[in-house]
C-alpha cells in the first residue's frame, strides 16, 4: 500500500510537468517595427520646424548653438539664407497607404531633389525614408524619432546650405501629424 501511495504521489508531481511542455502556447501575432513605421508615416503630415543636428560655431558670437536650436527661430538674422527657411514653414507633406507622396509647399532649399510628387519606401528596417521624385531621384532621410503624432528626419549627412557661414549644415526637419 505504501509503495502505490509513493507512486501514486509521484506521478502527481511529474505529470503537470508533462501538461505544461506538451501544452503548445497561443502567442499574439507580433507585427514587425517596419510595418508599425510605415503605419505611423502613412497620412498628413505638417513640417513644424527645421533644427541643427550638430552643433556649430555661433556666427553671432559666444557659445556654439547646441544641436535642437531653430533655424526658424534664427531665420530673422540671417539675410541671406532665412527668408529661404521661412519658405519651409508650414509644408505640408502627404504619405499614402501605397506608397506615393506629395509634398505642397516649398522643398527646393531642404530637398532639392524630392519634388513635390514621387513615391515613397522605407529602407533599413524601417530607419530610412526614401522619397523618390517623379523623375527618379533618391531623396534618402534617416528616421531619427518617429511615433504615431510626431516625426524627426534627418542626420548628420541631411544638409541645407547656409550662406552666411560658407557651409553644409546637418539639420533634422521636425513634423507633427496632422
Amino acid at each position: 500500500m505504501k509503495r502505490i501511495f509513493k507512486a501514486f504521489a509521484l506521478l502527481l508531481l511529474i505529470a503537470p510537468v508533462f501538461l505544461m511542455v506538451s501544452c503548445k502556447k497561443e502567442e499574439p501575432k507580433k507585427e514587425d517595427l517596419a510595418s508599425i513605421k510605415k503605419g505611423w508615416v502613412t497620412g498628413t503630415w505638417k513640417q513644424t520646424d527645421i533644427t541643427l543636428a550638430y552643433p556649430i560655431p555661433n556666427p553671432f558670437g559666444g557659445d556654439d548653438l547646441p544641436v535642437g536650436t531653430s533655424l526658424h527661430i534664427l531665420a530673422s538674422f540671417l539675410p541671406l539664407t532665412g527668408p529661404q527657411i521661412t519658405a519651409t514653414q508650414g509644408n505640408i507633406f502627404t504619405f499614402d497607404s501605397k506608397g506615393t507622396f506629395s509634398i505642397t509647399g516649398s522643398t527646393d532649399f531642404m530637398m532639392p531633389n524630392a519634388g513635390n510628387t514621387g513615391t515613397w519606401n522605407l529602407q533599413v528596417y524601417g530607419s530610412a525614408l526614401h522619397l523618390i521624385s517623379s523623375d527618379g531621384k533618391d531623396t534618402p532621410l534617416w528616421i531619427e524619432d518617429i511615433n504615431a503624432t510626431n516625426m524627426k528626419l534627418g542626420s548628420l549627412s541631411n544638409t541645407i546650405y547656409v550662406a552666411e557661414v560658407d557651409a553644409d549644415i546637418p539639420v533634422y526637419f521636425i513634423f507633427e501629424k496632422q
